[in-house]
């Protein structure tokens, strides 16, 4: 049964084909992040545990946490739309060429920063070496930051959709991904809690899912099922952040005094906020080039701001009080963010999509480079 609702303009009737609002919605999350990070997150970089130092405000960003299942949802989204039309090897190249530079740079600056400064803790060269192929998770090696957690879940995603590509990209396959891995996840982490630690994506499936449903919903229309698929992601993801099944949300709940009850509710949120940025025409349609200008700083931001911002805030907070030291530290953050983007990220992504690609074509992978259909929108996924 299908429910008349109004189809996904054509990319030619929008500049530039982007869901700019989305690339805006990326940098919200990465900013939450950062809030938690600096003002909730138990540590004594201001000098005072941060429930001390903002006892009300800390209560509030404490749930900036829910920023990380914001991310999964809009990559569900951007992520699914960059691979349609594409084969593996042009999907593995953008991805590649996207995630890596940035992240080449961040892991060289926190290390060096965890090396001169003091009270920090380093990483061995070893260490570090293993950190920059991205898969240090997978061999039980210390991250050089914290924060590289989610990308090892991101990564994970991305070898489900490799393997749809390979399966060969149609819509009945990917929502048919959007309804058993979620399922089966989340099954499995009910049934055996460590398997969420041991495949970092299982307690996340829903919400990568729940990107993909809306996605399709974008691309193709309404239907009931497709609605009912969206509202069953989005309950299992609700249930495993009230469960705290994840490893990351157990550490949450262990370190802040969130109710977990209210974290199901803004990770409900959460995928509201991503489906009203996809879907309803106004926000959808917004056409200001400053919304992509912002969201190009979210990755950078994300990837760089938990040490440098302690550094900041361990040398300002006893000259410049809370609220001034907060505000230099995130705009500090900022600025090195858009440093990061202009001197790393534009120069070096299209050049080195392009070597990948003509490595891949050379040799004959990682995979088919066959078309299937492409969908309209394109956005930047962090």
């Amino acid at each position: 049964m299908t429910v008349p609702g109004p189809r996904p303009a054509d990319p030619a009737s929008r500049p530039g084909g982007r869901l700019r609002a989305l690339d805006a919605l990326r940098l919200l999350a990465a900013l939450a992040v950062l809030a938690f990070h600096f003002t909730a997150r138990d540590h004594t970089r201001w000098g005072a545990l941060t429930g001390t130092v903002f006892p009300h405000l800390s209560a509030l960003t404490a749930y900036g946490y829910a920023g990380v299942h914001l991310f999964f949802v809009v990559s569900g989204v951007v992520v699914t739309a960059s691979a349609a039309g594409r084969g593996v090897g042009a999907f593995v190249a953008s991805r590649v060429s996207r995630l890596y530079p940035a992240y080449w740079a961040a892991v060289l600056l926190t290390a060096t920063l965890r090396w001169l400064w003091p009270g920090f803790g380093d990483r061995t060269p070893a260490q570090v070496a293993v950190n920059l192929t991205m898969v240090q998770d997978l061999f039980g090696v210390p991250r050089v930051d914290g924060v590289y957690w989610t990308l090892w879940v991101e990564l994970q995603f991305y070898l489900l959709v490799v393997v749809l590509l390979l399966l060969g990209w149609t819509r009945r396959r990917l929502l048919a991904a959007a309804t058993w891995v979620p399922l089966l996840g989340t099954a499995l982490v009910l049934a055996v809690p460590p398997a969420a630690g041991v495949v970092t994506l299982l307690g996340y499936a829903p919400l990568f899912a729940a990107g993909i449903v809306l996605h399709v919903l974008h691309r193709d229309g309404h239907t009931v099922r497709r609605w009912l698929l969206l509202v069953l992601n989005t309950a299992q993801a609700a249930v495993l952040a009230a469960l705290a099944q994840a490893p990351a949300v157990a550490d949450l709940v262990s370190r802040t005094h969130v109710s977990v009850a209210v974290l199901a509710a803004v990770v409900t949120g959460c995928v509201g906020l991503v489906a009203v940025t996809v879907l309803v025409p106004r926000v959808r349609d917004l056409d200001r080039r400053w919304l992509t200008a912002a969201g190009t700083l979210t990755y950078p931001l994300y990837l760089t701001h938990e040490y440098v911002g302690w550094a900041l805030i361990e040398v300002l907070a006893p000259r410049a009080g809370r609220w001034g030291t907060l505000a230099v530290t995130v705009a500090g953050c900022l600025a090195l963010a858009w440093g990061l983007h202009r001197l790393v990220e534009r120069p070096l992504q299209r050049p080195f999509r392009a070597w990948l690609l003509a490595r891949f074509t050379r040799t004959g992978g990682p995979g088919p480079s066959g078309a299937g259909h492409r969908g309209p929108m394109r956005s930047r996924a962090g």
